[in-house]
């Protein structure tokens, strides 16, 4: 016997209310504070979760079984839904993240495209149905049977992801539930079937499904080293890809039909309302959020008192959505909304805006190109990527447009400002895949001071193919080209000034908003995150993969310097400067040297130089450096721990010179010295133990801003092949364009001999600089073995190999000068990373080896740091070169360097992770300390996580805080 209980509205406010009351539960953390799999509670959250689940699954269904025939009849509806979403948004984006989290926040996995594959459903379901009520029963019965079989092959049989059907939320699923509902509304075989075996038979279905679902969703695997670990926590979303799940619902729909009187149709509010269901589902942020403080109260309740406030909860905001929908609706009527033609809308926005279209289509095509190559077109990462990072690319589009808005609004002239942005952008990812060949990282903004001037681009062309410079030029000249003639044939297109205000406003705004978009709280922050952007700023080369080399530019523009460490106020650091006052006290007890006026001290950072014969897989003929290994056995040696592969020259030199580490700082501060030193009002350095300061650079004087930050350090002279300061020697070795080793030596040697009293030399040198190809006439030490994967980067291996030869031959001849020089000279050598050739060996596996360089501290045979050898050598980083060198010699050192000799004799050697997809997610990931065996240290002591944290908080005061050392006793001695 059917009841009269206005079904229609009744289902819809159930369905709305079923949802938000699962949306509830998860966000209220229940679940997760029941004890798991042994209490009756647990199993009863779990499956009110499922019932949840189960009503979200039923609305397409009760939209087939419901829906109109007439088109157009779900425009006022389409048209309010979407002004929720986009408040919705708009509300998420504002609101703060919420503190409360336990678990997923989310009721259903992949949520995201629901209420867009609803909305197209109300847009295209009145045609479907009336399509399909013009075929006869039979063949209905086929297209429902045959979309069954479809998605049992598709999910179950092939276990493939082929339109994305297994996720459950694509407008493929989704069309498909709309028919089978049409089908339960329409066959008369379902009204045949008895009650007695379809109430049992809808039961026992949905138990099952529910019970399936937790076998789905609490996936266990058997792991020898750790035992039974779970892959999928019971704690995530739920799928909606459940066949159980789906024939329960068909069965508990058959019974409302059978049970309930029923209309033809759904009202415009019922469909309104099952609608913003979708909303608490992909928004649970924003319930989070507004009701952390009954969250945090409810965690002490028993369960059936949260439970009572959630149904509660639930209904009120049912009731609340029901009032919002009778009054939008109530105004869409004044409106008249319903006698709006779409038709010429949609016109002006799809065909007669055919050239936006193929702007942002070719945008699009671009984007996912670059993207491709980057993941050395691999097929399935394309099919990933098009699926899975559908918002990043989207967003690296917006970008473009942006740019293209802002030409189109101040010149007027589509094409020109089409094709120009369009070329750019291709220009731009050239670029990009020219400095990832040789540097394994993306363009970053702190490139841009390396193309500051005219001097410092030629200097950068130089490492760049002369095929690929004529390339470009090439394609400049023909889009230039093609611009002129479109824009001659189609020269209409123009816009007015109102629009061109306005876009110009908004793309300025919105490519503005990256100034802020690490700021955890800001709209563009929330925006990224919620688009799964993955700035990844340990790993950009891995980032540039997943967000594309634009999106992940603009990453890089907002930079933190440094997160402030626990306990930071002006009384820590002046307990911290009694600490070290005390300590250095202690250390310079045995320190016979009270300062530096008389010593002369050399840091030479050689580049590229990584001893090969210890690379990994890599067997090398003959000993290319027999020099440097005799000297490693009689000084101080070892190997240091670098923070970069390829590349990475600034930040070896940042850390050699103020003894500051890299893994201090934030990862959006990937170079200091373009990033930090010119904005820093003090700045400290191992060359302010000098009254005279040198630095001698062979090459171009911007990259990395180096005459800025010699300035900054106040360096007295810097000789580079720009201006100022001029080289004496300037020779290079056969057909390299690089000024060579000897020649840096000599003008080194020539300043120490030229200069009287104490000074300081900071020496950078060329010759080993990428790129390795045949510059010299014969190389004389073949490699074998599998550290290389081609025979052109053998080829290259060789050439490198070559050079540092060439590189010991020179450094052997500069120390036999040294030794014949009446004055006290201190060397620190040192190499800043390997070069990026060894493309055979695996990062993931040779992460420390790939980042270990040569040094070597000695003086000659008047400096008191001859034939001395530290204790602790094996293996450091370059920030303990200074103490290192204050030990060696003697000398006495301020509470600032007994902090750093401390750091030095106490710590393992710290360096950014080394290995690269190793599975580190987060900015905590991106460090590695290293033992004296080259080992990676998991664990330190007490006293170690002490002095680390002292470290921080000097760093921490010199660079981004407050300053309170600086103008203290603290650096001085």
């Amino acid at each position: 016997m059917k009841r009269n209980l206005h079904p229609q509205i009744k289902l819809a406010g159930v369905i709305n209310y079923l949802i938000i009351f699962g949306a509830l539960i998860v966000v209220f953390g229940t679940f997760a504070q029941q004890h798991y799999l042994t209490s009756v509670n647990f199993w009863l959250i779990w499956c009110l979760k499922n019932v949840a689940v189960m009503a979200s699954l039923a609305i397409p269904l009760i939209i087939g079984m419901k829906a109109s025939t007439v088109k157009s009849s779900n425009k006022v509806q389409i048209i309010i839904l979407s002004v929720f979403w986009l408040l919705m948004m708009g509300v998420k984006l504002v609101t703060p993240s919420p503190t409360v989290i336990t678990g997923s926040l989310y009721l259903i996995t992949r949520i995201g495209p629901s209420l867009l594959c609803y909305l197209v459903l109300l847009a295209v379901g009145p045609i479907i149905k009336f399509r399909l009520q013009a075929i006869s029963l039979p063949s209905l019965r086929k297209v429902v049977g045959g979309l069954a079989g479809i998605y049992l092959v598709s999910s179950l049989v092939l276990g493939t992801k082929w339109l994305g059907i297994t996720g459950g939320q694509t407008i493929v699923a989704y069309i498909a539930l709309f028919i089978i509902g049409i089908w339960i509304q329409t066959d008369p075989l379902i009204k045949q079937l008895r009650s007695r075996l379809l109430i049992p038979a809808t039961v026992l279905a949905t138990i099952l499904a529910i019970f399936v679902s937790w076998l789905n969703t609490n996936v266990v695997n058997y792991d020898p080293h750790h035992g039974m670990t779970t892959t999928l926590h019971y704690l995530d979303g739920i799928s909606l890809n459940q066949p159980l799940m789906i024939v329960a619902c068909v069965g508990i729909l058959i019974i409302v039909q059978r049970f309930w009187l029923t209309a033809t149709q759904l009202k415009p509010q019922d469909t309104i309302l099952l609608g913003t269901s979708y909303l608490w589902l992909m928004y649970p942020q924003v319930l989070a959020t507004n009701l952390t403080l009954l969250i945090n109260k409810a965690h002490h309740w028993p369960l059936f008192a949260t439970l009572g406030l959630l149904v509660v909860l639930a209904i009120v905001l049912t009731l609340v959505i029901r009032l919002v929908i009778h009054l939008t609706l109530s105004l869409a009527n004044k409106l008249n909304l319903q006698q709006i033609d779409p038709l010429p809308v949609l016109k002006r926005f799809t065909i007669q805006a055919w050239r936006t279209w193929s702007f942002i289509g070719t945008a699009w095509l671009i984007t996912v190109i670059s993207i491709w190559h980057l993941w050395n077109w691999k097929l399935d990462m394309l099919q990933w990527m098009i699926l899975n990072r559908e918002m990043v690319i989207f967003i690296n589009v917006v970008m473009i447009y942006a740019f293209f808005a802002i030409l189109m609004a101040i010149f007027n002239r589509y094409w020109f400002a089409s094709v120009a942005t369009l070329t750019s952008y291709a220009v731009w990812l050239v670029i990009n895949l020219i400095k990832i060949s040789s540097r394994s990282e993306p363009v970053l903004p702190v490139d841009a001071s390396m193309v500051s001037s005219l001097g410092s681009i030629n200097d950068l062309l130089k490492l760049v193919s002369p095929l690929a410079i004529v390339g470009v030029i090439i394609v400049i000249l023909l889009a230039c080209l093609a611009a002129g003639l479109l824009q001659h044939f189609d020269s209409t297109k123009r816009w007015q000034l109102p629009k061109r205000i306005v876009m110009i406003l908004l793309s300025v705004i919105l490519l503005s908003s990256f100034r802020v978009s690490n700021h955890p709280g800001s709209i563009a922050a929330k925006s990224l995150s919620y688009a799964k952007d993955k700035p990844y700023f340990y790993s950009q080369l891995r980032a540039a993969k997943l967000n594309g080399t634009l999106l992940q530019f603009a990453n890089n523009i907002d930079v933190t310097v440094m997160d402030k460490p626990a306990g930071y106020s002006e009384k820590t650091m002046r307990n911290l400067q009694k600490k070290y006052h005390a300590q250095a006290k202690q250390i310079n007890q045995h320190r016979h040297y009270q300062n530096m006026d008389h010593q002369t001290v050399v840091f030479v950072l050689s580049e590229s130089f990584a001893d090969p014969t210890d690379v990994p897989n890599l067997q090398v003929q003959g000993d290319p450096i027999p020099y440097i290994h005799s000297l490693e056995k009689t000084t101080t040696s070892g190997k240091m721990i670098s923070s970069g592969y390829g590349g990475g020259t600034a930040n070896m030199e940042y850390q050699a010179l103020t003894s500051l580490s890299m893994t201090n700082f934030s990862p959006t501060l990937p170079t200091p010295y373009s990033q930090l030193v010119p904005y820093q009002k003090q700045t400290f350095a191992a060359s302010d133990l000098f009254s005279y300061r040198v630095a001698i650079h062979p090459f171009t004087a911007n990259l990395y801003n180096r005459k800025q930050v010699y300035q900054k350090l106040g360096f007295n002279k810097f000789y580079h092949l720009q201006g100022g300061d001029k080289l004496s020697y300037t020779a290079k070795i056969q057909n390299s364009p690089y000024i060579s080793d000897e020649s840096a030596y000599s003008q080194a040697l020539q300043q120490i001999t030229g200069h009287t009293g104490g000074q300081f030399i900071n020496l950078v040198t060329m010759q080993n600089h990428m790129p390795f190809d045949n510059y010299y006439q014969s190389t004389d030490y073949p490699v074998s073995g599998t550290a290389f994967a081609d025979a052109e980067h053998k080829k290259n291996i060789e050439n490198y190999i070559q050079g540092l030869h060439y590189t010991d031959t020179a450094l052997k001849g500069f120390n036999e000068k040294l030794n014949k020089v009446h004055k006290p000279v201190t060397v620190v050598w040192y190499g800043d990373h390997l070069p990026g050739i060894y493309n055979g060996d695996s990062m993931q596996q040779y992460g420390i080896q790939l980042h270990s360089t040569d040094y070597l501290i000695y003086g000659n045979k008047y400096s008191p740091a001859h034939n001395v050898k530290l204790a602790k050598h094996c293996v450091v980083s370059p920030n303990n070169f200074a103490a290192m060198l204050l030990k060696q010699m003697g000398v006495k050192v301020s509470p600032y360097y007994a902090l750093m000799t401390r750091v030095y004799e106490k710590l393992p050697a710290l360096a950014l992770n080394p290995f690269d997809g190793a599975g580190n997610n987060t900015a905590n990931g991106s460090s590695i300390m290293v033992s004296q065996h080259e080992q990676a240290v998991s664990k330190l002591s007490k006293k170690q996580k002490v002095l680390l944290h002292d470290y921080k908080l000097v760093q921490y005061d010199l660079t981004a805080g407050k300053g309170y050392l600086a103008n203290s006793t603290f650096m001085d001695r």
